[in-house]
C-alpha cells in the first residue's frame, strides 16, 4: 500500500512529498535506490530522501525531499487521515488531549497512568471517524476536504470542546513548545485565533476522570480493557511491595550491585514475568525468605572461591 498524503486543494506549493507506505520486510534502503536517491536520512519509521529531477525525466540536477513514512496495515487508513491536511491531526490532539486521551498517527489511546508513570497504553479505535465524534467533530465535513488553510482552522474550532487557551505556547510544556514553534501550520492557526473573534471557549474541567463515562460510550469495550489495566496495576504494585529492593537487602544483608545482581539472578530464574508474578504471589514469606537466602550463598560462594567468575557474572547482570 502506498499513498501520498492529502493536502489542502488550493495548496500553492509543496516542499516535499509525503508517502505513506506498507509492505512486508519493508526496507527504505531499497525504495531509496528504487527512487534515484542522492540522499538518505532514516529516522524511526520515517525516512528522508533526496530525489534527483534529471533521474525522474527533468531537466535540472536538483534534489525533491520526499518522506517515506511506513505504517504497518492496521493502522494505515488512520495515518493516511492523520497525516493529511496539513498538521490537521496535530491541531485535532490538543483537544484529544484535553479529553483525557491521546490522538496519535496509529489511532485514539487512553494512557493509563500511576502519576506520571505510564503504566498502559489503551487502543481506543483505529477508525479516524469515531475518533473525531468523540472529540467533537463531524467526519463527513473532514471527509470533503479543505480548500484553503483557513477551511482546516475553521474545521478546527468547530468541535463543542474547542478552547484556544489549549494551544497556547505559554500553556505547553517546554519539549511541546519548542514542537510547535517549528510547526508552520500550527504558528499560523494561532495567529488566525488571535485575529478571530468569537470562538468557542470551553471550560475544561480540572479532574479528567469526568471524561471516562464519555470514553465507555463511544468505546464500550474500554469498560472491561479499563477494569483490567486498573487490576493488573494493584497486582503490579503488590508485586513491588512483596519483592523491593529494601526487603530483599534486609534479608541478604546485600547492597549496591550486589544486592542488584541478587534479584536479577532471582528474577532470571523464570521463564516469563507472569511465572515470576506468579511465583511471588503464591509464596509465603518464608518460601522467599528461603529463595533469596539460597540465592545469596551461591553470590557469597562465587565471590569467594571463583572471582574471575564473579566479575564476569555482575558484568552480564549491568549488561542485562
Amino acid at each position: 500500500k502506498v499513498i501520498d498524503i492529502k493536502a489542502y486543494s488550493e495548496k500553492p506549493d509543496f516542499g516535499d512529498l509525503d508517502v505513506l507506505i506498507y509492505t512486508q520486510n519493508y526496507d527504505p534502503l531499497i525504495a531509496s535506490n528504487a527512487l534515484g536517491a542522492k540522499e538518505y536520512a532514516p529516522n524511526g519509521p520515517v525516512t528522508s530522501l533526496g530525489i534527483s529531477l534529471e533521474h525522474l525525466g527533468f531537466d535540472s540536477d536538483d534534489l525533491f525531499q520526499v518522506d517515506l513514512i511506513f505504517q504497518d496495515l492496521p493502522g494505515f487508513a488512520f495515518a493516511s487521515n492523520y497525516f493529511s491536511n496539513n498538521d490537521s491531526g496535530n491541531l485535532f490532539g490538543r483537544i484529544a488531549k484535553s479529553m483525557f486521551t491521546v490522538l496519535r498517527h496509529d489511532g485514539l489511546y487512553f494512557y493509563h497512568r500511576e502519576g506520571d508513570y505510564k503504566f498502559r497504553e489503551i487502543l481506543l479505535t483505529q477508525d479516524y471517524d469515531e475518533a473525531l465524534k468523540y472529540i467533537g467533530y463531524n467526519p463527513s465535513k473532514f471527509k470533503q476536504g479543505f480548500n484553503t488553510l483557513e477551511d482546516i482552522f475553521k474545521f478546527t474550532v468547530s468541535s463543542e470542546f474547542f478552547n484556544k487557551s489549549i494551544y497556547a505556547l505559554e500553556n505547553r510544556n517546554y519539549k511541546a513548545k519548542v514542537r510547535d514553534r517549528k510547526r508552520k501550520t500550527y504558528m499560523e492557526f494561532l495567529k488566525w485565533c488571535e485575529t478571530t473573534p468569537g470562538l468557542p471557549e470551553y471550560d475544561f474541567p480540572e479532574n479528567k476522570e469526568i471524561w471516562i463515562p464519555r470514553i465507555i460510550e463511544y468505546f464500550p469495550k474500554f469498560s472491561q480493557d479499563y477494569t483490567q489495566s486498573i487490576n493488573d496495576l494493584n497486582e503490579s504494585r503488590k508485586v513491588r511491595e512483596i519483592f523491593s529492593g529494601a526487603w530483599v537487602s534486609e534479608v541478604s544483608g546485600f547492597q549496591g550491585k550486589k544486592l542488584g545482581a541478587l534479584m536479577q539472578r532471582i528474577k532470571s530464574q523464570f521463564p516469563t514475568n507472569e511465572a515470576f508474578k506468579t511465583f511471588l504471589l503464591s509464596s509465603s514469606k518464608e518460601e522467599l525468605v528461603q529463595k533469596v537466602i539460597s540465592e545469596k550463598a551461591f553470590i557469597d560462594w562465587l565471590l569467594k572461591n571463583a572471582p574471575y567468575r564473579s566479575v564476569l557474572f555482575f558484568r552480564l547482570q549491568e549488561i542485562i
